[in-house]
């Protein structure tokens, strides 16, 4: 026979039990009167619950809510029943727990997070009407309250049968537990099946299995069921199997039939693959080939519905988009996903690691006793996960939950690790995601998932620098296990109102509301359609680095982006490449991300970002090799270009001259120099250009090819350089795919500064550079005497004195070069992002967001785009930024962007006429003499020198003396700081 499914969603009566009234004993029909509900569906979207007591401003708010049991009731009407039949009740898509009366018989509990809630229900149907009584209870039964399954800021508390309800008709005697195991090597999978049945029931029966492969062929086997009723059989797959990978999902249907003679008592289907992905010292190998986990966290965020969907096309488009940004891997962080969504991993090559619904510190310290009952629950959980998923291809890896253990790790999850392994040795399992230190010494795991974000000796703020011959070896040296990187990169951009429209669920974005008022009481408004476009590519240059950073680490085996998508949950971490419903927020194309994100990577290692113009440096040009050819060998080709600015002929021959040598040495091109090149409606010109050649690139390996000189000769302008490589030798591919990458570099020429006589200075840091200028300390500075007697035509400054103010206004001119210490209100930033989100780590180094930079003559010929990038880090990392909130008429010059909760007006260059005089200030890293030693710096210094001591030097806001001090801390005229 073949198992019978009904479906029983639909119509359902319902009621409410807030008092649990009917705790003892279920209701009878007449206590439900007109109460109804739809299965599948929450309770909350169908308008049950009560409004929130209050929007919640770190997280979403949901429109209704209810805690506690919720009643269903239906009447099922059998017209046939078969000697012997046996019946299964399946609900999917609930939590927490379930009850079930069948014609008034208590059948049993139910409490899996993970797994669909199926009851036997024996015998106890009967022909003709039926009484089916389910009872939902959604509180937190065990203390697990921050499960991305449920916790407020992820799935919410959701209630309901979200998944539906299926009435299973089973033969009296049928299959059993199924588990395939997979067997590359051999070619062939290895088949446990049981039959549950008494001995008597199972004697004469066969258990039959047949494949069908990809391309129809079908292959089978036929044992007898074991004595014991669990029967063990290897099916081969000829000479040619399939094999599923992430590159290739081929996918086989496998056929379990319980036969006794020529009558086939019992039929059950599966879908799977035929992979291993297996630990092979510090590296993963699929199929004995080298993979590297290009992966993405899932946090179980669902914004329309507040709970999982079980939307097969939901997950399709997810994976879809997903693959289209490299991405191979996902990591369901502290839950397990619906079969809708494996179904639609298996089908897209999706490397899946699921975990326990678990985010607790029940597992600290190393020696402590978890709670009993939670330990049994979460043991309870594995066995479900694993026989529940033991077919799919896709389930590759497995954690007992997030960021569990200390330092040490816990005996406990080393158990649970070893179960694990016991229960199905084709996956791989870890005992916690995130936490404990490496070496492991006595953890347990097949693989170890430690942050490259702030692991020891890592710290979080230097996860991306513009030296870019830094990997995260510090960590992944740490055990000769592979690692990946836990929740990588966590950077944030602005957030978007324009999403408030596509919240048409059950969940409003009542973290935005709080944001938007503060827009408002601002009158900034206006601003954010820039802030967004400026944080966003500033994030995404960041997350470029921190993501080529890791596939430059030899030891690492990939890495876990927290996320693709914002998380809206948290704070609203708008960490996403795209918003939390999978819609693209264009930073960047997918094309553009598979340059860092793809099977195989080109890669750059240098020393630093910026140059002396005279100097040249080498760049180190890698290839990160995960493709599907074994052996990768060819040419890249390369040229460099420069951003906006037109060489004359002499500097041309000086740049082609450089390259001449290696050049000949490495047997490339001859460059090309001085020709124009047109890219996106911008003109660049081209220095030179040459081609590398690969003579062999292993998978899983990454190499260095050869590198590049750049440079530009002594005494050429200031110039941003763009480095392009691509691989040359698209048809030794196994595959049609672009390889290509590009990296920005920065030349300035040496600074002399002129006119320094007429500068006077107490900021002890300039004697190294600024020669000829007047360096005293303050007091000694006299506003009247000064200007006329000594030629004084500008002070430069650290501190804001009486006497320095007097000079201001009166007339003169002041650079202030402002310290924490001098300020009010001071935040302090780092060249990168916020980390997460400000309102959960508020007290992180830095609250800032990139930066928007005005064109100005104050910059002169320095190189920008008005973005963030490499060539400002030294500029901006650690420095405060100036709060303009008190004057509103000041416009920055260079504006830091805060963070969204806070919206201040932050600026680390401005301008203003105070009194009769003009005031400069700036909090750039001018301040310690290794600035003056940077080109960057140096340079931009001198620009900012040359305007302050010319006629454009010409503020159009005013503010007040009163204005000023408000800003600035105010060193009394004795101060001989």
């Amino acid at each position: 026979m073949s198992r019978r499914e009904t479906v029983l969603d639909g119509e359902w009566e319902f009621l409410l039990d807030p008092e649990d009234r009917y705790k003892d004993a279920p209701p009878n029909a007449s206590a439900f009167g007109s109460g109804s509900i739809n299965v599948p569906g929450s309770w909350e979207e169908q308008g049950y619950g009560a409004e929130p007591a209050f929007p919640q401003i770190d997280t979403w708010t949901k429109l209704r809510e209810y805690v506690g049991a919720g009643w269903y009731r239906k009447t099922v009407r059998i017209e046939r029943m078969d000697g012997g039949t046996q019946w299964a009740l399946e609900l999917a898509g609930v939590r927490w727990t379930t009850e079930v009366w069948v014609n008034g018989i208590f059948v049993g509990l139910r409490d899996s997070l993970s797994a669909v809630h199926r009851y036997e229900l024996g015998d106890e149907l009967s022909e003709g009407d039926n009484e089916l009584i389910v009872r939902v209870d959604n509180r937190m039964r065990l203390p697990l309250a921050d499960s991305h399954i449920h916790t407020r800021h992820t799935a919410t508390e959701w209630g309901g049968i979200t998944g539906g309800v299926a009435l299973v008709e089973l033969p009296a005697v049928g299959l059993g537990r199924l588990s395939l195991t997979p067997d590359p090597s051999a070619g062939a999978f290895r088949c446990r099946i049981e039959v549950p049945a008494g001995e008597k029931e199972r004697a004469g029966c066969e258990i039959q299995v047949r494949f069908r492969a990809p391309n129809g062929e079908v292959f089978s086997a036929l044992a007898p069921v074991a004595r014991d009723g669990e029967t063990e059989l290897v099916c081969a797959l000829g000479d040619a199997p399939a094999f599923w990978s992430d590159r290739n999902p081929q996918l086989y249907e496998a056929e379990f039939l319980l036969k006794r003679g020529e009558e086939t008592l019992d039929r059950v289907t599966r879908r799977t693959g035929l992979r291993l992905l297996t630990a092979s010292g510090k590296r993963l190998e699929l199929n004995g080939g080298a993979v590297w986990l290009r992966g993405y966290v899932d946090c179980c965020v669902f914004p329309l519905t507040g709970y999982p969907v079980w939307d097969k096309a939901h997950y399709e488009r997810q994976f879809r988009i997903a693959r289209s940004y490299g991405f191979n891997h996902v990591r369901l962080h502290g839950w397990n996903a619906p079969e809708p969504f494996w179904e639609a991993a298996d089908e897209a090559g999706m490397l899946v690691q699921t975990e326990l619904p678990h985010w607790s510190a029940h597992y600290q310290p190393r020696g402590g006793k978890p709670p009993e009952e939670v330990d049994a629950f979460l043991q309870a959980e594995l066995e479900r996960i694993y026989e529940s998923l033991n077919a799919h291809p896709s389930f590759v890896l497995f954690s007992m939950g997030n960021e569990l253990t200390e330092d040490n790790g816990h005996e406990r999850l080393n158990e649970l690790v070893r179960y694990a392994r016991k229960l199905d040795p084709a996956r791989l399992v870890t005992d916690n995601t995130g936490f404990g230190q490496l070496p492991e010494q006595d953890r347990e795991g097949d693989f170890f998932i430690p942050s490259f974000n702030w692991h020891v000796p890592l710290k979080t703020e230097e996860i991306a620098l513009p030296e870019t011959n830094r990997d995260f070896s510090a960590v992944a040296r740490l055990t000769d296990k592979p690692v990946l990187g836990h929740e990588h990169a966590q950077f944030t951009m602005y957030a978007r109102p324009e999403e408030k429209a596509k919240y048409t669920g059950v969940l409003r974005p009542t973290w935005l509301e709080t944001i938007e008022e503060t827009l408002r009481a601002k009158g900034l408004e206006e601003r954010v359609e820039e802030w967004i476009e400026a944080t966003g590519v500033h994030q995404v240059r960041a997350l470029k680095e921190a993501m080529e950073r890791a596939r430059r680490t030899p030891g690492a085996a990939g890495v876990q982006l927290l996320d693709i998508r914002d998380f809206p949950g948290q704070g609203h971490a708008t960490t996403g490449l795209l918003d939390v419903f999978w819609d693209s927020k264009g930073t960047i194309e997918p094309e553009r991300a598979l340059d860092f994100n793809g099977p195989t990577v080109l890669l750059m290692a240098c020393e630093g970002r910026t140059l002396f113009a005279g100097e040249t440096m080498d760049v180190r040009v890698l290839l990160s090799h995960y493709g599907e050819e074994q052996e990768l060998n060819g040419r890249v080709g390369w040229r460099l270009l420069r951003k906006a600015y037109a060489p004359d002929a002499d500097e041309c021959g000086t740049i082609a001259s450089v390259r001449d040598a290696a050049d000949k040495e490495r047997g490339a091109a001859a460059p090309v120099a001085g020709t124009v090149v047109k890219k996106g409606g911008r003109e660049e010109i081209l220095l030179s250009e040459g081609e590398l050649v690969v003579a062999s690139a292993a998978r899983g390996s990454v190499e260095e090819i050869d590198a590049i000189r750049i440079g530009l000769p002594a005494g050429a302008a200031a110039s941003e350089l763009v480095l392009e490589v691509w691989w040359a030798d698209r048809e030794r591919l196994a595959e049609d795919r672009e390889i290509r990458n590009v990296w920005s570099f920065w030349s300035f020429p040496r600074v002399r500064y002129e006119n320094a006589e007429s500068v006077w200075s107490s900021a002890p840091a300039l004697k190294t550079a600024l020669y000829g200028a007047s360096f005293e300390p303050n007091a000694k500075f006299d506003p009247f005497v000064y200007p006329s007697r000594k030629g004084v035509k500008l002070a430069i400054v650290e501190r804001l004195t009486t006497n320095v103010l007097q000079y201001l206004n009166g007339g003169g001119r002041v650079w202030l070069l402002a310290g924490e210490s001098e300020l009010y209100d001071a935040p302090m930033t780092k060249y990168l992002p916020v980390f997460w989100n400000y309102l959960m780590f508020s007290e992180q180094a830095g609250g800032t967001m990139g930066a928007v930079v005005r064109p100005h003559p104050a910059l002169g010929r320095f190189p920008h785009d008005g973005r963030s990038d490499w060539h400002w880090y030294h500029l901006f990392n650690g420095t405060p930024a100036i709060c303009l909130d008190t004057v509103p008429e000041v416009e920055p010059i260079v504006e830091i962007v805060d963070n969204f909760n806070r919206v201040k007006r932050l600026a680390s260059a401005f301008e203003a006429r105070v009194g009769q005089g003009r005031l400069f200030v700036t909090t750039l890293a001018f301040r310690s003499p290794p600035d003056w030693k940077r080109p960057e710096s140096a340079y931009l210094f001198g620009e900012m020198l040359a305007y302050l001591l010319g006629d454009d030097f010409r503020p159009s806001a005013r503010i007040t003396v009163g204005q000023v001090l408000g800003l600035f801390r105010l060193r009394g005229i004795h101060s001989f700081l």
